[in-house]
């Protein structure tokens, strides 16, 4: 199905407004327990909202529900606190402030909420987010040698941390950073970790982000290409910030992955979207793989971020703990 991820990532918010649903009759009990009274007043307060709108529809002006229910409210917090617990312990329940678990915002124009939007790409990319997902904040610039890499003596911890302030940078500035990011060099140098780490900080900023594998990306495209009877959706045309790692590794299908990523540069580009790529090619592999008109596109110095990785791969380094980088 075309809109699987979305009808799940929906379905995944029904499942929350349960669970919350749950835990606040859990609470009702468990503070109903402590003190009766918190009980009483709850069930007062919700009849006289709905004897309130019994009387609406009969067409009887209801008054004194506000003031009614105001007091109900500050004597039920009061007593809260008596118990030992706070005073907003019986406020609704739920995990996404903008939409409250419906999964959807707005009252008379109803828009998807952008929790679901983000789960619904993070179900299409396979990729979700965790507490120990990369991050600036632990990336151990301790990991890299001090081995001189040119004649200036710039080490590889010191190519390290000025790469890393500028992918720093660029995750505070998107979307209005450049249009595209290039990270590039030999495996096992931290490619990966800092587009992970670009992908959280922009996240963690607002910002719609959708990381790919350029494997499953362009399975993604070939999927849409083929399809007839029902549209396929292709959120990474249109979403403010799309990740792209490992470019070089999907398969080059005929008359599909060139011509397909051609377009989808192209219109990210011309529709001021940014993209960030991660690669083990060199500029020279990456124009004689996709032609002149990626790796120009790719490599232009005015619209680009070009960052050249170099050094020993850190994973096939022991730590003082005995254990390798593995995320690199």
């Amino acid at each position: 199905m075309a809109n699987e991820p979305l009808l799940r990532a929906l379905e995944e918010c029904r499942a929350r407004q349960w669970a919350n649903q749950a835990e606040e009759r859990r609470r009702m009990a468990l503070a109903t327990s402590k003190n009766p009274r918190i009980g009483e007043l709850d069930a007062m307060r919700r009849e006289d909202i709905l004897d309130g709108l019994r009387r609406a529809m009969d067409g009887v002006k209801p008054e004194g529900i506000v003031e009614r229910t105001r007091a109900r409210n500050a004597e039920i917090a009061q007593l809260l606190k008596e118990s030992g617990f706070p005073g907003d312990f019986l406020d609704p329940v739920y995990q996404c402030r903008a939409c409250r678990d419906t999964g959807y915002t707005g009252e008379s124009r109803k828009a998807l909420c952008a929790c679901v939007r983000a789960r619904e790409l993070e179900l299409i990319s396979g990729e979700e987010e965790s507490p120990d997902s990369p991050c600036f904040e632990n990336f151990d610039i301790c990991v890299f040698p001090d081995t001189v890499l040119d004649r200036e003596g710039t080490t590889q911890r010191m190519l390290m941390g000025a790469i890393r302030a500028r992918c720093e940078q660029f995750s505070n500035l998107v979307p209005k950073a450049q249009l595209n990011l290039l990270l590039y060099g030999p495996s096992g140098l931290g490619k990966t970790y800092l587009l992970k780490c670009i992908k959280r900080r922009a996240s963690q900023r607002g910002v719609e982000t959708m990381s790919l594998s350029a494997n499953t990306l362009l399975n993604l495209i070939r999927q849409a290409y083929f399809a007839r009877e029902e549209e396929v959706s292709q959120p990474y045309y249109d979403v403010p910030l799309l990740l792209i790692d490992d470019l070089g590794t999907e398969p080059m299908w005929e008359n599909i992955t060139l011509e397909q990523l051609f377009a989808l540069i192209e219109y990210r580009m011309d529709h001021r979207k940014t993209t960030v790529f991660s690669t083990n090619l060199t500029p020279d592999n990456i124009r004689e793989r996709y032609t002149r008109r990626i790796h120009s596109r790719l490599m232009d110095r005015n619209l680009s971020l070009v960052l050249q990785f170099q050094g020993q791969d850190v994973r096939l380094i022991p730590r003082a703990n005995g254990k390798a980088v593995r995320d690199a």
